[in-house]
């Protein structure tokens, strides 16, 4: 219990994603509205199929957006951090690249560059990149991403996903740690969770073993593939 306090605090610090408002606004909702500093013009959805995110930013929040565009922003509370965003335009392809000024010169993560997603379904959406810290909340697309000693923080809706979403890491390039977050108690998802050597998997509410969820043939999957540390918690 003790354990869960603790990722809880710190989620609030660094991402903001395990709380909201009555209303169901997310922390990260009301931080924006407070604080509405765009980064990078919006993009209107328009005939992309696949979006690329990369960059250095020390951490990330991807998110769906309440629009058709994907929107920017600087949730980063310390303000001596600057970042560019660039955006390249292919066909069916966008590009997003996230870059820092000078990410190694402190460890600070007070807040996270926000990507919005358009509310549109898309056939991938990739991430990688040298980010230290990857939260993705619920979208309405396949979802890859890569390991680059990364933490990673899923915030899922159960009842909302309906794509698979990967981590695809390497032994000798690991996740650092997942935590993965379910609304609810799902029923309709499979994990396949591999984690390297002496790596653990937490589950201190037998969600994995109460709903079936690993090795099971639910669909969508969450493939996590070479991590040293995955914890998984409901909300419920």
């Amino acid at each position: 219990m003790k354990r869960i306090a603790l990722l809880f605090l710190v989620l609030i610090s660094l991402t903001g994603c395990t709380t909201g408002a009555k209303d169901g606004t997310s922390d990260f909702d009301i931080f924006a509205e407070e604080r509405p500093e765009k980064i990078h013009d919006d993009i209107a959805s328009g005939s992309f199929r696949q979006v690329n995110i990369s960059g250095n930013a020390k951490s990330i929040v991807i998110r769906s957006s309440s629009s058709e565009n994907f929107e920017f922003y600087n949730g980063d509370l310390n303000l001596a951090h600057t970042y560019t965003v660039l955006c390249d335009e292919s066909g069916e392809t966008l590009d997003i690249e996230i870059t820092m000024e000078n990410p190694d010169e402190d460890n600070d993560i007070l807040g996270s560059v926000l990507i919005d997603i358009p509310k549109k379904e898309f056939e991938k959406v990739e991430i990688a990149g040298d980010f230290k810290q990857v939260s993705l909340y619920t979208i309405n697309s396949e979802v890859l991403i890569h390991a680059n000693d990364s933490l990673v923080n899923l915030d899922l809706e159960a009842d909302c996903l309906e794509h698979n979403i990967t981590l695809d890491g390497s032994v000798s390039n690991a996740f650092r740690m997942v935590s993965v977050y379910f609304d609810n108690s799902p029923d309709n998802i499979s994990m396949d969770l591999n984690v390297i050597q002496n790596g653990t998997i937490n589950d201190p509410q037998d969600i994995l073993k109460e709903n079936g969820l690993e090795s099971g043939s639910g669909k969508p999957i969450i493939s996590i593939n070479s991590a040293k540390e995955i914890n998984i918690y409901s909300k419920e």
